[in-house]
Protein backbone atom coordinates (compact mmCIF):
# COMPACT_ATOMS: atom_id res chain seq x y z
CA UNK A 1 0.00 0.00 0.00
CA UNK A 2 2.61 2.59 1.15
CA UNK A 3 4.58 1.28 -2.27
CA UNK A 4 1.23 2.33 -4.60
CA UNK A 5 1.02 5.79 -2.79
CA UNK A 6 4.79 6.30 -3.83
CA UNK A 7 4.20 5.77 -7.26
CA UNK A 8 1.21 7.75 -7.35
CA UNK A 9 3.06 10.77 -5.26
CA UNK A 10 6.14 10.34 -8.16
CA UNK A 11 2.87 10.02 -11.23
CA UNK A 12 1.57 13.57 -9.81
CA UNK A 13 5.28 14.98 -9.22
CA UNK A 14 6.06 13.90 -13.11
CA UNK A 15 3.21 15.18 -13.97
CA UNK A 16 3.73 18.96 -12.70
CA UNK A 17 6.98 18.79 -13.99
CA UNK A 18 5.66 18.40 -17.45
CA UNK A 19 2.84 20.97 -16.98
CA UNK A 20 5.55 23.10 -15.59
CA UNK A 21 7.91 22.93 -18.82
CA UNK A 22 4.88 22.61 -21.13
CA UNK A 23 4.03 26.33 -19.29
CA UNK A 24 7.19 27.19 -19.36
CA UNK A 25 7.56 26.50 -23.68
CA UNK A 26 4.61 28.43 -24.34
CA UNK A 27 5.95 31.43 -22.62
CA UNK A 28 9.52 31.11 -24.34
CA UNK A 29 8.05 30.64 -28.09
CA UNK A 30 4.80 32.68 -27.85
CA UNK A 31 4.33 36.22 -27.28
CA UNK A 32 5.56 39.36 -29.29
CA UNK A 33 8.92 40.30 -30.64
CA UNK A 34 10.51 43.50 -29.72
CA UNK A 35 11.39 45.59 -32.58
CA UNK A 36 14.33 47.57 -32.75
CA UNK A 37 14.41 51.52 -32.99
CA UNK A 38 15.34 52.72 -36.03
CA UNK A 39 16.10 49.45 -37.81
CA UNK A 40 13.24 49.58 -40.17
CA UNK A 41 14.63 52.71 -41.97
CA UNK A 42 17.62 50.38 -43.09
CA UNK A 43 15.84 47.54 -44.06
CA UNK A 44 15.45 47.13 -48.24
CA UNK A 45 12.84 45.02 -47.87
CA UNK A 46 12.64 43.55 -51.76
CA UNK A 47 15.18 45.41 -52.93
CA UNK A 48 18.44 45.23 -54.03
CA UNK A 49 21.21 45.74 -50.79
CA UNK A 50 22.56 48.95 -49.92
CA UNK A 51 26.06 49.77 -51.45
CA UNK A 52 28.04 50.99 -49.23
CA UNK A 53 31.52 52.40 -49.95
CA UNK A 54 34.09 50.97 -47.13
CA UNK A 55 36.14 54.15 -46.56
CA UNK A 56 34.94 55.29 -49.57
CA UNK A 57 36.07 52.69 -51.73
CA UNK A 58 39.77 51.93 -50.41
CA UNK A 59 40.56 49.66 -53.24
CA UNK A 60 39.95 52.53 -55.96
CA UNK A 61 40.96 55.69 -53.66
CA UNK A 62 43.36 56.83 -51.16
CA UNK A 63 40.65 56.33 -48.24
CA UNK A 64 39.08 58.89 -45.78
CA UNK A 65 39.70 61.21 -48.11
CA UNK A 66 37.12 63.64 -50.25
CA UNK A 67 38.38 61.93 -53.31
CA UNK A 68 37.58 58.94 -52.33
CA UNK A 69 34.27 60.04 -51.31
CA UNK A 70 33.26 62.21 -54.09
CA UNK A 71 35.04 59.08 -56.57
CA UNK A 72 32.69 56.79 -54.68
CA UNK A 73 29.78 58.77 -55.72
CA UNK A 74 30.52 59.68 -58.83
CA UNK A 75 30.93 55.96 -59.13
CA UNK A 76 26.91 55.25 -58.03
CA UNK A 77 26.60 54.20 -54.36
CA UNK A 78 24.01 54.52 -51.72
CA UNK A 79 26.40 55.01 -48.41
CA UNK A 80 29.65 56.08 -47.57
CA UNK A 81 31.30 54.34 -44.56
CA UNK A 82 33.91 56.23 -42.96
CA UNK A 83 35.82 56.72 -39.99
CA UNK A 84 36.93 59.48 -37.10
CA UNK A 85 39.49 59.89 -34.51
CA UNK A 86 39.77 62.43 -31.96
CA UNK A 87 42.65 65.00 -32.71
CA UNK A 88 44.68 66.62 -29.46
CA UNK A 89 42.06 69.87 -29.69
CA UNK A 90 39.09 67.73 -29.82
CA UNK A 91 38.24 68.07 -33.74
CA UNK A 92 37.17 64.78 -35.17
CA UNK A 93 39.01 63.91 -38.35
CA UNK A 94 38.40 61.23 -41.12
CA UNK A 95 41.42 58.60 -39.67
CA UNK A 96 41.02 54.91 -39.46
CA UNK A 97 44.29 53.92 -37.41
CA UNK A 98 45.03 55.43 -33.97
CA UNK A 99 48.37 56.57 -35.85
CA UNK A 100 48.97 58.61 -39.23
CA UNK A 101 51.86 56.39 -40.10
CA UNK A 102 49.67 53.96 -42.54
CA UNK A 103 48.10 56.15 -44.93
CA UNK A 104 49.72 59.81 -44.64
CA UNK A 105 53.50 61.06 -44.80
CA UNK A 106 53.22 62.03 -41.34
CA UNK A 107 54.23 59.87 -38.44
CA UNK A 108 52.30 59.74 -35.12
CA UNK A 109 49.14 59.67 -32.68
CA UNK A 110 46.22 61.21 -33.94
CA UNK A 111 45.12 61.78 -30.51
CA UNK A 112 48.53 63.82 -29.85
CA UNK A 113 48.26 66.00 -32.99
CA UNK A 114 46.32 68.83 -33.59
CA UNK A 115 44.33 69.90 -36.64
CA UNK A 116 46.19 72.12 -38.03
CA UNK A 117 49.41 69.08 -37.78
CA UNK A 118 46.67 66.81 -39.43
CA UNK A 119 45.38 68.86 -41.92
CA UNK A 120 49.10 69.63 -43.32
CA UNK A 121 49.30 65.86 -44.01
CA UNK A 122 49.48 63.88 -47.43
CA UNK A 123 46.44 61.01 -46.92
CA UNK A 124 47.14 59.57 -50.46
CA UNK A 125 51.37 59.55 -49.69
CA UNK A 126 51.23 55.44 -49.41
CA UNK A 127 48.36 54.84 -51.23
CA UNK A 128 48.13 52.27 -53.80
CA UNK A 129 45.27 51.17 -56.19
CA UNK A 130 44.44 47.38 -57.31
CA UNK A 131 46.69 47.78 -60.04
CA UNK A 132 49.53 49.08 -57.91
CA UNK A 133 49.02 52.49 -59.13
CA UNK A 134 48.61 55.99 -57.50
CA UNK A 135 47.15 58.20 -59.66
CA UNK A 136 47.46 60.71 -56.72
CA UNK A 137 51.45 61.00 -56.42
CA UNK A 138 52.26 64.40 -55.77
CA UNK A 139 49.11 66.41 -54.81
CA UNK A 140 48.01 67.05 -51.28
CA UNK A 141 44.76 65.29 -49.89
CA UNK A 142 44.66 65.74 -46.02
CA UNK A 143 42.28 64.44 -43.97
CA UNK A 144 38.65 65.96 -43.38
CA UNK A 145 36.89 67.17 -40.29
CA UNK A 146 33.56 66.46 -39.91
CA UNK A 147 31.93 69.34 -40.19
CA UNK A 148 33.71 69.35 -43.74
CA UNK A 149 32.34 66.01 -44.66
CA UNK A 150 29.05 66.85 -43.32
CA UNK A 151 28.83 70.47 -45.16
CA UNK A 152 29.80 68.27 -48.50
CA UNK A 153 26.82 65.90 -48.37
CA UNK A 154 24.42 68.04 -46.95
CA UNK A 155 22.33 68.45 -50.35
CA UNK A 156 23.28 65.02 -51.91
CA UNK A 157 21.32 61.76 -52.34
CA UNK A 158 23.34 59.79 -49.88
CA UNK A 159 23.56 57.98 -46.48
CA UNK A 160 26.65 57.73 -44.68
CA UNK A 161 27.73 55.12 -42.16
CA UNK A 162 30.34 56.87 -39.20
CA UNK A 163 32.64 54.88 -36.57
CA UNK A 164 33.37 56.51 -33.98
CA UNK A 165 37.46 54.95 -33.35
CA UNK A 166 38.08 56.28 -30.04
CA UNK A 167 37.08 54.59 -26.89
CA UNK A 168 36.89 54.99 -22.60
CA UNK A 169 36.58 58.94 -22.27
CA UNK A 170 37.71 59.90 -25.67
CA UNK A 171 34.63 58.12 -26.96
CA UNK A 172 32.19 59.74 -24.79
CA UNK A 173 33.84 63.29 -26.13
CA UNK A 174 33.91 62.11 -29.89
CA UNK A 175 30.20 60.55 -29.26
CA UNK A 176 29.48 63.91 -28.24
CA UNK A 177 31.32 66.11 -30.63
CA UNK A 178 29.56 63.77 -33.95
CA UNK A 179 26.02 64.19 -32.19
CA UNK A 180 26.57 67.80 -32.14
CA UNK A 181 27.47 68.50 -35.94
CA UNK A 182 25.24 66.14 -37.08
CA UNK A 183 22.09 67.56 -35.01
CA UNK A 184 23.37 71.65 -36.28
CA UNK A 185 22.93 70.35 -39.87
CA UNK A 186 19.41 67.65 -39.53
CA UNK A 187 21.31 65.02 -41.05
CA UNK A 188 20.07 62.22 -38.93
CA UNK A 189 18.05 60.88 -40.62
CA UNK A 190 20.78 59.24 -43.45
CA UNK A 191 23.06 58.59 -41.00
CA UNK A 192 24.11 55.51 -38.82
CA UNK A 193 26.54 55.46 -36.57
CA UNK A 194 28.56 52.52 -35.27
CA UNK A 195 31.93 51.72 -33.02
CA UNK A 196 33.67 48.58 -32.01
CA UNK A 197 33.68 50.41 -28.18
CA UNK A 198 30.33 49.81 -26.55
CA UNK A 199 30.72 52.27 -23.82
CA UNK A 200 30.88 55.08 -26.75
CA UNK A 201 27.77 53.78 -28.27
CA UNK A 202 26.33 54.15 -25.11
CA UNK A 203 27.18 57.77 -24.81
CA UNK A 204 26.06 58.57 -28.46
CA UNK A 205 22.47 57.21 -27.54
CA UNK A 206 22.63 59.18 -24.60
CA UNK A 207 22.71 62.39 -25.82
CA UNK A 208 20.82 61.76 -29.22
CA UNK A 209 17.60 60.65 -27.13
CA UNK A 210 17.56 57.33 -29.83
CA UNK A 211 17.26 60.43 -32.37
CA UNK A 212 19.87 58.72 -35.09
CA UNK A 213 20.15 54.99 -35.95
CA UNK A 214 22.94 53.25 -34.52
CA UNK A 215 24.74 49.36 -35.13
CA UNK A 216 25.28 46.79 -32.32
CA UNK A 217 28.41 46.71 -30.51
CA UNK A 218 30.09 42.94 -30.46
CA UNK A 219 28.30 42.16 -27.21
CA UNK A 220 25.02 43.19 -28.02
CA UNK A 221 25.40 41.80 -31.94
CA UNK A 222 25.92 38.30 -30.54
CA UNK A 223 22.91 38.85 -27.95
CA UNK A 224 20.93 39.44 -31.40
CA UNK A 225 21.94 36.23 -33.69
CA UNK A 226 22.16 33.54 -30.65
CA UNK A 227 18.84 34.10 -28.48
CA UNK A 228 16.24 34.19 -32.02
CA UNK A 229 18.72 31.23 -33.33
CA UNK A 230 17.66 29.52 -29.63
CA UNK A 231 13.65 30.64 -30.02
CA UNK A 232 14.64 32.90 -26.63
CA UNK A 233 13.99 36.06 -28.87
CA UNK A 234 10.21 36.85 -27.72
CA UNK A 235 9.86 38.97 -24.53
CA UNK A 236 13.28 38.24 -23.86
CA UNK A 237 15.12 39.95 -26.44
CA UNK A 238 14.23 43.68 -26.86
CA UNK A 239 16.89 44.84 -29.41
CA UNK A 240 16.45 48.63 -28.91
CA UNK A 241 18.99 51.03 -30.36
CA UNK A 242 20.75 47.82 -32.19
CA UNK A 243 19.08 49.20 -35.12
CA UNK A 244 21.68 47.44 -37.81
CA UNK A 245 23.52 44.58 -37.34
CA UNK A 246 26.47 45.32 -38.81
CA UNK A 247 28.66 42.02 -39.21
CA UNK A 248 31.44 40.00 -40.88
CA UNK A 249 30.20 36.88 -43.04
CA UNK A 250 31.81 34.60 -40.46
CA UNK A 251 33.06 34.64 -36.74
CA UNK A 252 34.78 32.10 -34.91
CA UNK A 253 34.15 29.68 -37.06
CA UNK A 254 30.65 30.48 -37.22
CA UNK A 255 28.23 30.81 -40.94
CA UNK A 256 26.67 34.53 -40.69
CA UNK A 257 26.12 34.95 -44.34
CA UNK A 258 22.22 32.88 -43.91
CA UNK A 259 19.10 33.89 -45.00
CA UNK A 260 17.98 32.80 -41.32
CA UNK A 261 20.08 35.51 -39.62
CA UNK A 262 18.59 38.14 -41.85
CA UNK A 263 14.88 37.19 -41.61
CA UNK A 264 15.36 36.53 -37.78
CA UNK A 265 16.82 40.31 -37.56
CA UNK A 266 13.80 41.76 -39.89
CA UNK A 267 11.66 39.96 -37.10
CA UNK A 268 13.26 42.13 -34.45
CA UNK A 269 13.34 45.47 -37.12
CA UNK A 270 16.83 45.19 -37.48
CA UNK A 271 18.89 45.22 -40.82
CA UNK A 272 21.64 43.59 -41.39
CA UNK A 273 24.75 45.10 -43.30
CA UNK A 274 28.07 42.65 -44.02
CA UNK A 275 31.35 43.88 -43.79
CA UNK A 276 33.84 43.93 -45.56
CA UNK A 277 32.99 41.96 -49.01
CA UNK A 278 35.64 41.56 -52.10
CA UNK A 279 35.22 38.65 -53.67
CA UNK A 280 32.72 38.33 -56.43
CA UNK A 281 31.21 34.98 -55.26
CA UNK A 282 30.20 36.06 -52.04
CA UNK A 283 28.70 39.50 -53.30
CA UNK A 284 26.14 37.03 -55.19
CA UNK A 285 25.45 34.89 -52.24
CA UNK A 286 24.35 37.93 -49.61
CA UNK A 287 22.23 39.43 -52.86
CA UNK A 288 20.86 36.38 -53.16
CA UNK A 289 19.83 35.98 -49.47
CA UNK A 290 18.64 39.32 -48.68
CA UNK A 291 21.26 41.39 -47.00
CA UNK A 292 20.48 45.27 -46.77
CA UNK A 293 23.76 46.20 -47.34
CA UNK A 294 27.12 45.01 -48.77
CA UNK A 295 30.17 47.22 -47.33
CA UNK A 296 33.13 46.89 -50.09
CA UNK A 297 36.45 48.56 -50.93
CA UNK A 298 35.66 47.95 -54.55
CA UNK A 299 32.26 49.45 -55.69
CA UNK A 300 32.85 48.84 -58.99
CA UNK A 301 32.79 45.03 -58.56
CA UNK A 302 29.99 45.27 -56.20
CA UNK A 303 27.61 47.44 -58.83
CA UNK A 304 28.50 44.78 -61.34
CA UNK A 305 27.34 41.79 -58.98
CA UNK A 306 24.12 43.88 -58.17
CA UNK A 307 23.85 44.97 -61.82
CA UNK A 308 24.25 41.01 -63.31
CA UNK A 309 21.63 40.02 -60.29
CA UNK A 310 18.78 42.27 -62.04
CA UNK A 311 18.68 45.21 -60.15
CA UNK A 312 18.79 48.85 -60.91
CA UNK A 313 22.02 50.63 -59.91
CA UNK A 314 22.11 54.12 -57.94
CA UNK A 315 22.86 57.08 -60.38
CA UNK A 316 26.14 58.88 -60.54
CA UNK A 317 26.47 61.69 -58.36
CA UNK A 318 28.79 64.51 -59.61
CA UNK A 319 28.85 67.33 -56.56
CA UNK A 320 27.87 70.57 -57.99
CA UNK A 321 24.66 69.33 -58.58
CA UNK A 322 21.11 69.79 -57.43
Amino acid sequence: MIFMEELTDTTNNRKKIIIGLAIAFLLISSGPRLDSDLGEEWIVGDERPLIIAHRGGSDLFPENTMVAFEGAAKLGVDVIEMDFQLTSDNQLVTMHDDTVDRTTNGSGLVREMNLEQIQNLDASANFENKNGENPWNGTHLPPLTIQQVLDHFLYSPHRLSFEIKNEGDDGETAAELMYDAIAIREMGNRIEIGSFHIESLHAFRAISQGEIATSGAESEIQKCIIFPMIQLDRWWLDPGPASVLQIPVERGGFNLATKGIIERAHQHGQAVQYWTINEREMMDHLIEIGADGIMTDDPILLREAIQDAGFELPHSWEFGES
